[in-house]
């Protein structure tokens, strides 16, 4: 199927609900969560950035699911958000 990604800005409001909920654990998976955002214009580590400033500390976020095709591009960046 066709790949299409969240906005950054719905990922993080939704991010920001579940911890005001008291989630202590965000997961962000997909079938292919290396592939984010090629579809509109961006990528992997500009969404992780965003996640990681509304994230207090305390609160885990965990990355999964991807391909090596779609994250060896992006190891340097990711490596340094997570």
């Amino acid at each position: 199927g066709d790949l299409v990604s969240y906005s950054p800005e719905s990922v993080v409001s939704r991010v920001r609900a579940v911890i005001a909920e008291g989630v202590r654990e965000v997961w962000l998976s997909s079938e292919d969560t290396g592939a984010y955002g090629k579809d509109i214009g961006i990528g992997l580590p500009q969404l992780l950035d965003a996640i990681v400033e509304v994230i207090p500390e305390g609160v885990m976020l965990r990355v999964g699911m991807t391909n090596p095709p779609h994250i060896i591009e992006h190891m340097e960046a990711v490596a340094r958000v997570l």
